[in-house]
């Protein structure tokens, strides 16, 4: 991974850019942050360079400091940059996408060197459905399913999951279901839905799912490594096989500078419209 700016890149970048809009009604660091943003997301910086100083885009543009760290401040607080004291402004690595139709991971990565592993198994126990979890995946409120607690890192950890598996939705999980209730599970490992589907016998077809904002409690923050009160991503997650028979159901918290949500959608002649796909990063 590149690790310093080279003067040639600053120099290119300065040549692709055009002039900030002092009579636009939007603000100048807005302005600037967007310049920027689009610049990397072209594909004109990779993970780990670092973006022209404060002082070269000062110059280059003839706004103050206060402009440039709010826009700088915004890509930071999206994810996009890594503000290094000492280094200046890194370039992060790119964002997690989500799989909406997964097939047999749940999470990928642009970088496959850098995808997501399963870094902490917290806890794996059975549990009684109950009539909501019952209900979702089609089974009796008494049944049994796992449920289990789980760490997506990258580096550092990036999502906290918890997983309701139905004991019988694979030959294997119903044998730990009559056995130890041990589930083979290995940390450092592809992440968990993942290793349901190739250590587990879990043959996930279809995924639905629903993506909403919220605030991290206190274990949340702890586990991610987050400022209490910070906003996640809750996704929330129907697993199902090629028969549309429901699976499991995840529910993962995820850090919001780790994960950006793109959908496909189909119009018809009528001018209706259906979500075909979708994905968060």
């Amino acid at each position: 991974m590149p690790a310093a700016r080279r003067p040639e890149q600053v120099r290119r970048f300065f040549d692709r850019a055009g002039q900030l809009d002092r009579d636009s009604p939007v603000p100048l660091y807005y302005q600037l942050q967007e310049m920027l943003k689009e610049d990397i997301d072209a594909g004109n910086w990779q993970a780990g360079e670092i973006l022209p100083s404060e002082a070269e885009l000062e110059t280059r543009f003839g706004v103050s400091r206060t402009v440039i760290r709010k826009a700088l401040d915004v890509l930071a607080a999206d994810g996009q940059v890594i503000r290094q004291k000492g280094r200046g402004t890194v370039v992060a690595p790119p964002k997690l996408l989500y799989e909406a139709v997964a097939a047999a991971r749940e999470w990928r990565h642009e970088d496959l060197a850098q995808r997501a592993v399963l870094s902490d198994v917290i806890d794996v126990r059975q549990v009684v459905a109950g009539t909501n979890l019952g209900t979702l995946l089609q089974i009796s409120p008494s049944s049994r399913l796992f449920e289990i607690t789980a760490v997506a890192a990258v580096d550092h950890p990036v999502s906290l999951s918890q997983a309701y598996v139905r004991c019988d939705a694979s030959a294997e999980l119903t044998a730990a279901t009559e056995g130890s209730g041990a589930l083979p599970l290995v940390v450092g490992g592809p992440e968990l839905l993942a290793q349901l589907a190739e250590r587990c016998g879990l043959r996930p077809h279809r995924s639905e799912l629903s993506v909403e904002a919220t605030t991290a409690n206190e274990f949340e923050c702890a586990t991610l490594g987050i400022r209490s009160g910070a906003t996640t991503f809750l996704v929330s997650t129907v697993v199902r096989d090629a028969d549309d028979v429901p699976l499991a159901f995840l529910r993962s918290v995820v850090r919001s500078d780790h994960f950006r949500f793109t959908a496909t959608v189909v119009h018809d002649l009528e001018g209706r419209s259906s979500a075909e796909s979708g994905s968060p990063s």
